[in-house]
């Protein structure tokens, strides 16, 4: 039996890298697959491959970093799903800049789409969660949410407190049947992975790694405590060449 057979997953970033290969995971482990993202066309082609695999896709054009449409992407689930039983907050934004290079308006919008985003949409559905007495949350950080990363001030940042929010939740929920991870992947074959200057994809993880790792996180048994935070690193070095 499909581990999430009846169960129904919003994932964020889903219309392409690591979010489109956990929407298409999950759907094939029987999730009904609600994918969040800015750009429709993308969006779409992702949905309807899942569809053509039997899955079931509702794409929600969505920004992150707009309250209204946050609202919007949960009322979409909640009218054409009915609940949402696993939250995987993916979508992300970074940024090459030290410190003193990034911008006020660069920071907030780098932790409104990597952490307000993420706290708004677990706060939003833990209640839920908490009544059916099932939830799984999986938030897509980064090695530099476990590293310190100068060049990669305000994601670095960022991705630290998406892991203290990851912890926050996994602490709080521990008796009704709720789980919740942080999994933080090196440098992976997608398009944030050009963030980076002078790194050798040949090194990269790619995303089917990275979902085979998820997919492993909830297939777990429930009394199985794992976490949050899982480091996902290359073997090869991906700053050598």
């Amino acid at each position: 039996m499909a581990a999430l057979a009846d169960k129904v997953a919003v994932v964020t970033g889903a219309s392409s890298g690591i979010g489109a290969g956990l929407a298409t995971m999950l759907a094939g482990e029987g999730a009904r697959v609600v994918l969040a993202a800015r750009r429709g066309e993308q969006l779409e082609a992702v949905a309807a491959a899942i569809r053509q695999a039997g899955g079931v896709a509702v794409p929600v054009v969505t920004d992150l970093a707009d309250d209204a449409s946050l609202a919007n992407l949960l009322a979409r689930a909640m009218a054409e799903l009915g609940r949402v039983d696993v939250l995987v907050n993916n979508a992300g934004f970074g940024l090459w800049k030290p410190l003193e290079a990034t911008t006020i308006a660069e920071w907030d919008h780098t932790f409104a789409v990597n952490v307000r985003a993420a706290a708004y949409l677990c706060a939003a559905v833990l209640p839920g969660m908490a009544e059916r007495r099932f939830g799984r949350v999986i938030n897509i950080s980064s090695e530099a949410g476990v590293a310190i990363v100068p060049g990669l001030a305000a994601y670095c940042v960022s991705k630290h407190a998406l892991g203290a929010l990851t912890e926050v939740i996994q602490e709080g929920n521990h008796d009704n049947g709720i789980k919740a991870w942080v999994v933080c992947p090196g440098f992976v074959d997608t398009e944030m992975g050009d963030v980076v200057p002078g790194a050798n994809r040949d090194h990269y993880l790619h995303v089917d790694e990275v979902a085979d790792v998820v997919r492993y996180l909830i297939r777990l048994g429930d009394n199985v405590k794992l976490g949050p935070q899982v480091l996902v690193r290359t073997m090869r070095n991906p700053m050598v060449t």
